[in-house]
């Protein structure tokens, strides 16, 4: 009878962890997403530095999961390079998360994963992202063919 119960309980957090995850679809969900990156990034570098490792993962959680709500905004738009980018990066958040989950972590090791990291951000950033007047980063207009 237990078993059962929890079997149903895991059953419901499950199908409603689906219904919460969100698909980018307009340019205006990509920014309001892609605006979440950031404070996580910063929270996850300050966290590296304080050897708060699971701290650091968990925020480096929330900007793959931006990139995995992103991801059907550039499969709507048929923009293959996007996609392969949106996928390489995912990789490389999976490959520093596993490094902070090491025993021990090797911090070095880190760093050196979360700077490829960032530059397979700045791949996408250089064809779709420009600032807007605030230095904001934003979708760069008919980059999407708009």
């Amino acid at each position: 009878m237990r078993f059962k119960f929890y079997a149903a309980a895991l059953f419901v957090a499950w199908c409603g962890s689906i219904l919460v995850a969100e698909k980018v679809t307009t340019p205006e969900e990509l920014d309001k997403e892609m605006k979440k990156v950031q404070p996580a990034m910063q929270a996850t570098q300050k966290a590296i530095k304080s050897e708060a490792y699971a701290d650091a993962r968990k925020e480096l959680g929330i900007v793959k999961q931006v990139m995995d709500d992103s991801r059907e905004f550039w499969v709507l738009h048929k923009k293959e390079d996007a996609i392969k980018v949106n996928n390489e990066t995912v990789a490389k958040i999976e490959a520093v998360d596993k490094l902070l989950a090491a025993t021990p972590v090797d911090p070095q090791a880190v760093l050196a994963a979360l700077k490829e990291m960032g530059g397979s951000c700045n791949t996408c950033h250089k064809v779709y992202r420009v600032r807007d007047a605030e230095n904001n980063w934003v979708l760069k207009p008919g980059s999407i063919g708009n």
